[in-house]
């Protein structure tokens, strides 16, 4: 055994070597402050028996409300690893319940938070536990991750079931179509979404429906929820639809005052499949400039302009334009710094492109509970960053 250099005979290399490294300094700092924050944690177990029992160890009080019993031990997963061994007093007649520790927890709430979060950003069940390792220092199986998940459905009714403020302005419905297990099959269900622009500017995507289709009394369900809730409408300018025939007669019945605007995209979308291929892009051209007039009147010049020179040559095209052109150019009679976004439902469509992103990964919904959960967490995701970040082009009196 060879004796230990006097730090002055040491190279520099062997000076550098025990020097620990990044990693080494990380791992010791968080050893300490587990063994730190597991002296904190019993001690603070400690103080709440003792506030309970209105006693200390082995003192005779004739105030006492029950006797210790000893110890149990736990593993408890945190945010700086796994505790173990974790010490939590108990009494005689099992009338202590912490506060601090959940009854048999094994995990403090913000790892949860944390699975949660990971499961709602695509992450899947299986690949969560892995992913949190590093983290909590132990591995989180896919059945706990799914009964975490599960504590989402809370907050999901909550959502449905909030008042609404009625400084709606303009509003725009959609829907999209999901698949979820049904007991037989898998079948296609379709999402109905309302987006909101209110007075102050501030986007919000206010509630979601999961139905089986885009019918006119699965539609009329959805909004009369919303105005139950307490969109009555009385600030709302105009509601921006993909044209479908079930919407359009729902909103017939609950906001038949408001003004519709059927969204162009979908319209340029049912010409392009009546036009042939060789004169496609010149009659979708000058249909575009339709909606980009400045005036309603201007608006209707170019269209009969387009209409006289196409209905001979595809009859069929000209003649989808021309039985909604009014409620094409709905949007004409609000400000013209606002057409870009009241003509199309793009905003809603771009919330969607959220759901596709996070839902790709998954060939199917368990269930409609499954389903309500992920699209919930994309679309409060999206309100919470919207908050603080008005639109000011949507703040002015109009």
């Amino acid at each position: 055994m060879s004796e230990p250099k006097a730090l002055t005979d040491r190279s520099v290399a062997e000076r550098w070597r025990e020097v620990k490294t990044a990693e080494q300094w990380w791992d010791d700092a968080y050893d300490v402050m587990r063994d730190f924050f597991k002296k904190y944690l019993e001690d603070s177990l400690d103080c709440e028996m003792l506030e309970q029992l209105q006693a200390d160890q082995y003192q005779r009080n004739p105030d006492r409300v029950a006797c210790r019993n000893g110890y149990r031990y736990r593993s408890l997963q945190t945010r700086l690893g796994v505790i173990r061994d974790l010490r939590i007093p108990r009494c005689r007649d099992g009338t202590y319940h912490s506060r601090i520790l959940l009854p048999y927890s094994r995990r403090e709430p913000d790892v949860d938070d944390m699975v949660s979060g990971a499961f709602l950003a695509g992450v899947s069940t299986r690949r969560v536990g892995s992913v949190m390792q590093p983290l909590t220092g132990d591995a989180i199986s896919a059945t706990t991750v799914s009964r975490i998940s599960k504590s989402l459905d809370a907050q999901v009714r909550r959502y449905h079931e909030r008042a609404l403020s009625d400084d709606v302005r303009y509003l725009f419905l959609d829907g999209i179509v999901l698949k979820i297990k049904g007991m037989a099959a898998v079948q296609n269900k379709v999402v109905l979404a309302a987006y909101a622009l209110r007075t102050t500017g501030i986007r919000e995507l206010l509630d979601f429906r999961v139905a089986t289709a885009e019918s006119a009394a699965q539609w009329e369900a959805f909004l009369n929820s919303l105005y139950g809730r307490g969109l009555e409408g009385k600030a709302l300018r105009q509601i921006t639809t993909d044209g479908g025939t079930g919407l359009h007669e729902a909103l017939q019945v609950v906001y038949g005052f408001i003004a519709l605007q059927r969204c162009w995209v979908h319209k340029l979308r049912n010409v392009m499949s009546k036009l042939p291929v060789r004169i496609r892009d010149e009659c979708l051209s000058q249909l575009r400039t339709v909606y980009m007039a400045e005036s309603k009147d201007n608006a209707r010049q170019r269209y009969r302009s387009w209409s006289e020179k196409w209905k001979k040559i595809v009859p069929k095209a000209v003649e989808c334009v021309e039985k909604d052109i009014d409620e094409l150019l709905s949007f004409l009679g609000e400000p013209l710094e606002l057409a870009s976004k009241l003509r199309t439902t793009n905003a809603i469509e771009r919330a969607f492109r959220e759901v596709r992103r996070r839902t790709n990964p998954m060939s199917c919904f368990n269930n409609d509970a499954s389903c309500e959960r992920i699209i919930y967490a994309v679309f409060s995701h999206q309100n919470q960053k919207w908050q603080d970040r008005p639109l000011p082009e949507f703040t002015h009196e109009s």
